[in-house]
């Protein structure tokens, strides 16, 4: 066989699969309003960029050191190669994360067992749903499960391996996963590991110098974001990353404060976030629970890892459904070990069925996510607000001479209206904003409250509320243009619309 030959029919089955992953990631990723948390991500990379300051993260105005930056830094980085902050820069680190879980997840089941099952466990993860769905969203989950890949393989590649390289590279690994949401990037590589590094006393080769040197080199460079923050920050932050690190992994873990779950929630998650493919890796557990002492023993580690990340994530106090997803393809990895063993016992490759199976699921998530998610955002929606309030508004000035402010009147998150020059002032219900009077008592009241001089005709007031309510400073619209956000395609379909925004633009040829 000839290399071009041996490369080809080892590597044809993995371009497929990264092909069809990089196609169901993007497609359709800039058509699609921010969503959920996305809108703090978006908020707090738009104020570094606007600001130019780097390292303290704020929304709304207000400092915001719930993540550690490098979350936000991606984004901006991407927004800087691709030249604007839109919704394709904001979400295309997750999308790489997610194309390299995929790689990832195939090299562990290819180290662990076989190739044929590095290839199933890549098709079952980008074919559910709920991986692909986080993938092309815009928050530090998807960047976590990457991160919590890349240790395990890179571990997998030499477990036995004791030069001060590879520890360098697997704690450096855990210090950035960690960096990128919380503590739980050193912590959760270290449960699922566990196992395999207790058995067979493989610990004992691993307590040498070598690895404290490396581990003090992680976790200087862990602290490095913070020194930063901590040294060059604004003085008047107010907030320490570091405090509020040991808050949201720690405090939260043993005594919650918020995102309280019953015990039981991942019970339902697991399976529920692991669809369509819950049952093959379901009946693989028992499989293996069934022939424990006659399985591989990376099969063994397997399901030992994948209850030990259980139990710790049962185990805090603070639950939600997407905490479950580091489990995910470890799920999908033990389910693609059952499927490659039958193969392997009736000496067949993988059959038609599995591949009609794949393609279908694939070919459904396109559809939902990459074709009716964008349609039922069209026509109207946020997106078409933001354009609408664009090209009024430049009609009469140059779009970076305007000034932003956000009302937030029903306790809303801000919208994401790009203007490149000044960055938005946000006015909360706490700051008593006027609701009666006009407009030019309105500006005299923002003058005061924030310091700087707003100029009345280059200001754009925004607000959100309750549809069917009255407009909040409705006085506004006497001497200002009135733009109101449309119901989209998918409020239509569904005959719904819950909130609306509204943008007042000044009126130069009125009373102003």
């Amino acid at each position: 066989m000839t290399v071009i030959q041996r490369w080809t029919s080892e590597h044809r089955a993995l371009l497929l699969l990264l092909g069809v992953s990089a196609l169901m990631l993007l497609l359709g990723l800039g058509s699609r309003e921010l969503w959920g948390p996305e809108t703090r991500w978006a908020n707090i990379a738009l104020q570094m960029l606007q600001s130019g300051d780097y390292l303290d993260p704020y929304l709304k105005g207000s400092a915001y050191y719930d993540k550690p930056l490098p979350s936000y830094w991606l984004i901006t980085a991407t927004a800087g190669v691709l030249g604007d902050l839109n919704h394709w820069s904001l979400r295309l680190p997750s999308v790489i994360a997610a194309w390299l879980s995929v790689w990832l997840v195939y090299l562990i089941g290819k180290q662990m067992f076989s190739q044929t099952t590095g290839l199933i466990a890549g098709w079952m993860l980008i074919s559910t749903f709920y991986f692909v769905f986080w993938g092309r969203v815009a928050t530090a989950d998807i960047l976590t499960v990457c991160g919590l890949l890349a240790a395990v393989w890179w571990y997998w590649r030499g477990p036995d391996d004791t030069r001060f390289s590879r520890y360098c590279v697997f704690f450096l690994l855990l210090a950035v996963s960690s960096l990128l949401k919380g503590l739980i990037g050193f912590v959760l590589p270290g449960l699922i590991l566990l196992p395999h590094v207790l058995s067979e006393q493989r610990w004992k080769r691993h307590v040498n110098v070598r690895l404290c040197a490396a581990l003090a080199i992680a976790l200087a460079v862990y602290l490095i974001p913070f020194a930063l923050s901590h040294l060059y920050g604004a003085a008047s932050y107010g907030q320490s990353g570091l405090g509020l690190v040991l808050r949201e992994n720690v405090v939260r873990f043993f005594q919650p404060f918020d995102n309280l779950g019953p015990i039981y929630t991942y019970l339902l998650y697991l399976p529920v976030y692991t669809l369509p493919w819950a049952p093959v890796w379901i009946i693989a557990l028992w499989v293996a629970l069934r022939n424990w002492r006659h399985i591989e023993p990376n099969a063994r580690w397997l399901v030992w890892g994948l209850t030990l990340l259980f139990v710790f994530f049962t185990a805090s106090g603070s639950r939600r459904s997407y905490y479950v997803l580091p489990l995910v393809p470890f799920a999908q990895l033990l389910g693609a070990w059952w499927v490659a063993r039958r193969l392997q016992q009736r000496k067949k490759t993988l059959g038609r069925g599995w591949k009609v199976a794949f393609g279908l699921s694939c070919g459904l998530l396109l559809l939902v996510l990459g074709v009716f998610y964008p349609w039922s955002n069209g026509g109207g929606g946020v997106m078409q607000f933001g354009q609408d309030v664009k090209a009024r508004a430049s009609a009469q000035a140059p779009w970076d001479d305007w000034r932003m402010v956000m009302i937030e009147v029903d306790n809303k998150l801000p919208l994401y209206v790009q203007n490149d020059n000044q960055p938005f002032y946000f006015v909360s219900e706490d700051q008593d904003c006027p609701r009666q009077g006009d407009s030019a008592a309105l500006m005299a009241w923002l003058d005061k409250t924030s310091g700087h001089h707003f100029d009345p005709e280059r200001t754009l007031i925004f607000a959100q509320h309750r549809s069917g309510d009255p407009l909040p400073l409705g006085y506004l619209s006497v001497d200002h243009q009135v733009v109101s956000s449309q119901v989209d395609n998918g409020d239509r379909l569904l005959r719904r619309r819950e909130t609306e925004s509204v943008a007042y633009i000044p009126d130069v040829g009125g009373s102003l």
